[in-house]
């Protein structure tokens, strides 16, 4: 690839000095490349991309080389992203049934290199959609299809959830307004039934 100039510009390029003597804007430093690597006992090393989004180094040093197979299927780079936190929320089946926080729709970016399968050895998404329901290893395509369903859900809960909610609650409270106005609660003797006259 041919390097790239410049011609014409008051703008020194890079690292060069320009024409009237000005100084160059400083060339950034290019981000070290970040690797694991695992060391054994027996002094075999296996070295693998650490991506700059990983949280956490799995480098260890020390194993025994018997367990090096099992500790690269446990190389796991992550980064964890917020959902939404829902309070004051009931839960059925909820211990005492009081109202607690609710995390939704949280997750994390992942890649597990030495996976079994093929699908997680390349950065996936995994979205925890409620407590008990995680929906995992979802690629690019998946993610936004996902967002595209929540878009349409919010929308629903939006314009018609809400407005069919508000029509319930005026219907409901017409109706007992107008018991109300009867004196109460209205209870009639099913057919047949007159009180045990005869």
């Amino acid at each position: 690839m041919e390097p790239t100039t410049v011609e014409g510009g008051p703008f020194p390029l890079l690292g060069q000095p320009g024409k009237d003597g000005s100084e160059a804007l400083p060339l950034a430093e290019a981000p070290q490349a970040r690797k694991w690597r695992i060391t054994t006992t027996s002094r075999h090393t296996v070295s693998g991309y650490l991506p700059p989004w990983a949280a956490e180094d799995p480098s260890e040093v020390d194993v025994p080389i018997e367990h090096l197979a099992a500790r690269l299927v446990d190389v796991h780079h992550y980064a964890d992203f917020d959902g939404q936190t829902l309070r004051g929320v009931r839960r059925t089946g909820q211990d005492g049934g009081e109202p607690g926080t609710l995390h939704l729709l949280c997750g994390s970016i992942d890649c597990v290199p030495y996976a079994a399968d093929p699908e997680p050895r390349v950065p996936t998404v995994t979205v925890n959609v409620t407590p008990e329901c995680w929906l995992s290893e979802l690629g690019p395509a998946d993610v936004l299809a996902l967002a595209e369903q929540l878009r349409a859900q919010a929308d629903r809960l939006a314009y018609e959830v809400h407005p069919a909610l508000l029509g319930a609650r005026a219907d409901w409270a017409a109706a007992h307004d107008e018991e109300e106005g009867a004196g109460g609660l209205a209870v009639r003797p099913a057919a047949g039934d007159f009180g045990g006259c005869a």
